[in-house]
C-alpha cells in the first residue's frame, strides 16, 4: 500500500452547541494554528469543506482543532480536537467526534488519501 499523503476534510456537523443564542462561532484549524475556516453553526448544521486537502508532514498525525469564539469579547475557547493518522489510508470515509468533554460537540468526516 502506498504512503498516505493527504487527509481530505469532507464535512463538519454540529451535534451540540454551547452558545445560548443558538449558534456557535467556531474556528477550524490545524493543531499548529493555521485557521482553515471560521463558521457560525447551529445544531444539525453540516458544513461541507470545498476541496480541503491537508498534507501529512513526515508521517506525523494531522491535528484538527476547534475553538469557539465569544463574539462579545473576541476570546476563543478550546472545544477539542481530532487526530488523523496516515494508517487510515484505504479505510474510506472516517468520522471523529470533537468536543465530547465540552459543551459543544461536532463530528468531523474526512478521508485519508
Amino acid at each position: 500500500m502506498a504512503d498516505a499523503a493527504f487527509a481530505k476534510l469532507l464535512s463538519l456537523e454540529a451535534k451540540r452547541i454551547q452558545d445560548p443564542d443558538g449558534a456557535d462561532e467556531i474556528l477550524v484549524s490545524r493543531g499548529d494554528g493555521g485557521v482553515f475556516e471560521r463558521l457560525r453553526m447551529r445544531v444539525g448544521d453540516v458544513f461541507e469543506f470545498d476541496e480541503r486537502f491537508v498534507p501529512f508532514v513526515d508521517g506525523a498525525p494531522i491535528d484538527i482543532v476547534l475553538h469557539e469564539v465569544n463574539e462579545a469579547t473576541g476570546q476563543a475557547s478550546f472545544i477539542g480536537g481530532a487526530a488523523i493518522v496516515p494508517s487510515e489510508l484505504g479505510l474510506g470515509e472516517r468520522t471523529q467526534a470533537i468536543g465530547a468533554l465540552s459543551l459543544s460537540l461536532y463530528e468531523l468526516t474526512y478521508k485519508v488519501l
